[in-house]
């Protein structure tokens, strides 16, 4: 037997989270977007000539479905609502069964403060930032990026270009040198219950940061029992090593041993490990960084190895 909700004459304040309805007429399941932990206002209007109306969620009776309920004149309550509460809701005639309203009900969360990095990994050309979520949110969440060179930069903000609508990383392409004013980037996180934005604040040379060297070759040198040529490449991402030099570490431990030796930094991008000991396996990283001190180095190089030549 059908289960139908009566009519409680109990007037509720419609909560906050039941406004981000995105209902329309010519979808047969118009979203709803709700807080999660809210109570959620599902509204369905009674018929004159009924008494109630019946609910159903994903096609069974709410009478089985769910726990815990209200009825209101306004339509089904549901209280701190969670995650098992989503799904495809209607309210029917009681009587001949037809279907009033439909609703896919979605829960989740605002977006808290963006967290944001920001690094000038193709110095002096571009500025690439990304941020992220402290937690997930359960709701698909886009982000505005726009920024400011100066806090309070004439002509308003500028957008940080991103790969896509509402990705989680940007550019800044028209990137000032040796300012001492510093960009402000400002991020906001959007999605149908909430908002969040973050400020950062950056000098460009602070954030030097360029890509892992390129193409490592570890190689044996004829004749040399106890020596290796290492060769490397700057990162493809930095656009003018000739004008903008980078210089280098270079991390290399033997198999079998502990901590590996850091040495350097040197400007060219080759060099010869001396005083190895024959016939063992050497593994190699390089790191960069801006030659005038700017930043930070970046991450290591994917290791490469080698052995020092071996007489036949």
């Amino acid at each position: 037997m059908r289960w139908t909700v009566q009519v409680v004459l109990v007037l509720l304040t419609c909560p906050v989270s039941c406004i981000a309805d995105s209902t329309t007429e010519e979808d047969p399941w118009p979203l709803q977007h709700s807080a999660l932990g809210s109570d959620v206002l599902l509204r369905c209007a009674v018929p004159a000539e009924a008494a109630g109306v019946e609910w159903r969620v994903n096609g069974t009776s709410v009478a089985t479905a769910l726990d815990v309920l209200m009825a209101t004149e306004d339509g089904l309550v549901l209280p701190n609502a969670s995650l098992a509460q989503e799904g495809d809701y209607s309210c029917h005639h009681p009587a001949s069964g037809e279907a009033l309203r439909r609703i896919r009900l979605r829960l989740g969360l605002p977006p808290g403060k963006p967290a944001i990095e920001c690094w000038a990994i193709s110095y002096p050309q571009t500025v690439n930032c990304t941020w992220s979520l402290p937690a997930d949110v359960h709701l698909d969440t886009e982000f505005i990026a726009t920024y400011r060179h100066g806090v309070w930069a004439k002509g308003g903000e500028t957008e940080c270009v991103q790969p896509a609508a509402g990705a989680s990383s940007c550019s800044i392409n028209d990137v000032q040198l040796f300012s001492i004013t510093p960009y402000v980037l400002n991020i906001t996180a959007v999605n149908p219950v909430g908002t969040a934005t973050s400020l950062f604040h950056f000098i460009v040379e602070h954030i030097i940061r360029p890509d892992p060297p390129e193409d490592l070759q570890v190689s044996a040198i004829p004749s040399e029992s106890k020596k290796l040529l290492l060769e490397w490449k700057p990162p493809g991402s930095w656009p003018l090593p000739k004008y903008f030099p980078l210089k280098y570490l270079i991390r290399y431990t033997r198999q079998g041993t502990g901590s590996p030796r850091t040495i350097g930094p040197y400007e060219q991008t080759s060099f010869i490990l001396t005083g190895l000991r024959p016939g063992a396996i050497y593994h190699v990283q390089v790191a960069a960084k801006d030659l005038s001190d700017y930043g930070e180095y970046s991450a290591w190089s994917p290791q490469a190895s080698g052995t020092p030549w071996k007489r036949r």
